[in-house]
């Protein structure tokens, strides 16, 4: 199942620069490069809700578990780090060698310069 996500995500489809819409204030080419950015985090964004969303109802159905347990176990989750902040935070990151800054682990791809990171699978740390 895991590959399956991880196939899911590992070519996804990038706007041209033509399609991208200029921002006022900014250079053309910065422009297309922060427009063209945003849709395909929004892309990804989608593909995770669908992902979640799709597992979650699999889950429910065939372990009879409720929202109510699913939002105990998110908040567990969220604890994990101390805080109950809606976030799941963790220390471990990795060197971008796109752009030379230092992000999470368990990233697929750096959410600076969009460099794709070599990972097993979206789950695990590198």
């Amino acid at each position: 199942m895991i590959d399956f996500i991880f196939d899911f995500f590992e070519a996804p489809s990038r706007p041209t620069k033509e399609s991208a819409s200029p921002i006022a204030g900014s250079s053309p080419n910065q422009d297309s490069s922060v427009d063209a950015r945003m849709r395909e985090l929004e892309r990804r964004h989608e593909q995770l809700k669908l992902v979640t969303l799709a597992m979650w109802t699999l889950l429910k159905e065939h372990s009879g578990l409720t929202e109510g347990d699913l939002k105990k176990y998110i908040e567990k989750v969220d604890l994990m780090d101390g805080k109950l902040d809606g976030k799941a935070q963790t220390k471990e990151k990795v060197h971008c060698g796109g752009c030379d800054r230092y992000i999470l682990a368990t990233a697929l791809a750096c959410p600076y310069c969009g460099q794709a990171l070599k990972v097993k699978s979206p789950f695990s740390r590198a």
